[in-house]
């Protein structure tokens, strides 16, 4: 993955607690890629909650999760989460397709 961030309204120690908990949650989702993707980050800081917006463009698709939490590991940590299911999702409704395409008549 190559991970491109963004924060808005955080300090250093939260950029980088943020930052490792993005790296965390990505490796997850480089499992599931077979070739390296970009994923854009935005992560805003304020009150009372933090707010992720992840984005990824796979196979034609792009696909976008968002979290909110007054923690901001738990809201990268949900975001990563969404995206993650999201792209097994896709890779689902695609090996349908395929199968369904391959199928005898």
């Amino acid at each position: 993955m190559q991970l491109t961030t963004t924060f808005r309204g955080l300090n250093r120690s939260e950029s980088a607690s943020a930052t490792s908990a993005l790296e965390k949650g990505t490796s997850r989702l480089d499992r599931l890629v077979d070739r390296p993707v970009p994923v854009r980050a935005v992560v805003e800081g304020g009150s009372p909650e933090f707010n992720v917006t992840l984005s990824l463009a796979l196979e034609g698709e792009e696909l976008v999760a968002q979290s909110q939490d007054h923690e901001l590991t738990i809201a990268v940590t949900t975001a990563c989460e969404r995206l993650r299911n999201q792209v097994l999702r896709m890779r689902q409704r695609r090996q349908t397709s395929r199968q369904r395409e391959n199928a005898p008549s």
